[in-house]
C-alpha cells in the first residue's frame, strides 16, 4: 500500500455516496484526529474521488487541515463502488463484548486517560458503568443461543443507552419507524427518530 500526503483540495467526495454522515460523526472523527492523528488514510480512485474516508475527509476540512494521507486504490469502477458500500455495511454487523469493553475502559481510567477520547460521551459512560455486567452477559448468551445476532446487537445498543423501563417503548417506536419507512437496520431507524426531534 502506497500512502502519500496530498493537498486536501486535490481529492473529491463521491457525489453519490450512499452513506449519511451526521455532524456528530464528523465531530467524533475530529476528536480522534486531534488525539490520535492519522492512523488510516483516505482511499481514492485514480481520479482522486474518495472511495472510503468521507468522514475523515470532512473532519480534516473542518479542522482546516491542508494535507491528508491518501492511498490510491487499484480497483475497477465497479470494484470501487462495491467497496465503498461494503466498507460501511460491514461495520453494522459488529457489537460489543461488554466484559472486555469495561475491562479496557477501567484499565484506561486507572492510567488517567480521559475516556471521552474513546468516542463515548460522559453520559454514555455513566450509564454503561451503572449496568450490571453479569446481567448483560446473561442476556447476551440467551440471545446467542437463538442465533439472533442482529437482535443481539440491537439489545446491546438499547442496554447502552436506555434504562430497562424505556426499552419496550423504544423498541415499539423503532419497529414502527422501520415499518413506515421500510428500513431494515436499527441504526438507520434510530437516526430517523433522532433527526425528527
Amino acid at each position: 500500500m502506497n500512502i502519500t500526503e496530498v493537498d486536501i483540495n486535490s481529492i473529491f467526495p463521491y457525489d453519490k455516496n450512499p452513506r449519511k454522515i451526521p455532524t456528530k460523526a464528523i465531530e467524533m472523527v475530529k476528536e480522534s484526529l486531534k488525539n490520535f492523528g492519522w492512523q488510516q488514510p483516505i482511499v481514492v480512485d485514480d481520479k482522486n474521488v474518495i472511495i472510503v474516508g468521507h468522514t475523515r475527509y470532512e473532519s480534516a476540512k473542518s479542522l482546516g487541515m491542508q494535507k491528508v494521507p491518501v492511498c490510491v486504490a487499484k480497483l475497477t469502477k465497479e470494484q470501487a463502488d462495491a467497496y465503498r458500500i461494503a466498507d460501511n455495511r460491514v461495520n453494522e454487523e459488529t457489537g460489543w463484548n461488554y466484559n472486555f469493553l469495561q475491562d479496557e475502559l477501567n484499565r484506561l481510567m486507572e492510567k488517567q486517560v480521559d475516556l471521552n477520547i474513546t468516542g463515548f460521551t460522559s453520559d454514555e459512560l455513566d450509564r454503561m458503568f451503572t449496568k450490571q455486567t453479569d446481567d448483560l452477559v446473561e442476556q447476551s448468551d440467551a440471545i446467542f443461543d437463538d442465533n439472533e445476532n442482529n437482535i443481539l446487537n440491537d439489545v446491546r445498543m438499547i442496554q447502552l443507552f436506555f434504562t430497562p423501563e424505556k426499552e419496550q417503548k423504544f423498541r415499539q417506536k423503532i419497529d414502527l419507524i422501520k415499518k413506515q419507512k421500510n428500513i431494515n437496520n436499527l441504526s438507520d431507524a434510530v437516526y430517523e427518530e433522532i433527526i425528527k426531534e
